[in-house]
């Protein structure tokens, strides 16, 4: 629409754009949506490409976190994809096909950036509690983690996604543990004490 503008003793006509004022609001201007967050709050449930992004998530120094991916909001057992739960850093890997992700307990979630796994570590020991990544978190190895009175658990996988099936290797034992980690995967620790590299 167009208006007239009087400004001192003068007239001048003005071209404005169409703008509805209701209720001393805008409409017909519609924002932007909002993307999707790269971080995951420690406690809740969030719906996958809507409240976040899918990606590989981090969280760090936990007591005991517990994180689920769903194919819906039920909370029926049926529709839990994979689960975990432990202290330490905190790996999960959302895919996009999920539908809900929960967090109990935990740290804020971060995504990792496709550059930050790509990094090559020089670290040659690694937490007794704790997932992570082989190569850019610690050095492809034989380690040992000993003097373990309680019972030790390691697990080699394919992938932080918590699925059974990406299972590579795992034990659970008491006393001396040693393993041989190649590149590759994430190496989950719980229950151990610090393992050191000796190959």
């Amino acid at each position: 629409m167009s208006a007239f503008l009087r400004q001192g003793s003068r007239t001048r006509h003005v071209a404005l754009a169409t703008v509805c004022l209701v209720g001393g609001g805008l409409t017909g201007l519609s924002p932007a949506a909002a993307a999707p967050r790269t971080t995951i709050p420690g406690s809740g449930t969030y719906l996958v490409g809507k409240d976040f992004q899918a990606g590989v998530y981090r969280s760090v120094g936990n007591d005991s976190c517990y994180w689920q991916r769903a194919t819906d909001a039920t909370g029926a057992t049926s529709s839990i994809i994979a689960n975990d739960i432990g202290g330490g850093q905190r790996l999960v890997y959302v895919r996009p096909t999920d539908k809900v992700f929960k967090s109990s307990s935990c740290k804020q979630w971060i995504r990792v950036t496709p550059a930050a796994m790509t990094v090559k570590s020089t670290r040659t020991t690694i937490p007794g509690n704790g997932v992570y990544f082989v190569g850019s978190d610690f050095v492809p190895g034989t380690y040992r983690s000993s003097g373990n009175k309680e019972y030790c658990y390691w697990e080699r996988s394919r992938s932080a996604d918590g699925a059974s099936s990406n299972i590579i290797a795992n034990e659970i034992s008491e006393g001396q543990l040693v393993v041989t980690i190649t590149a590759g995967g994430v190496f989950k620790s719980s229950s151990c004490t610090t393992w050191t590299k000796i190959g």
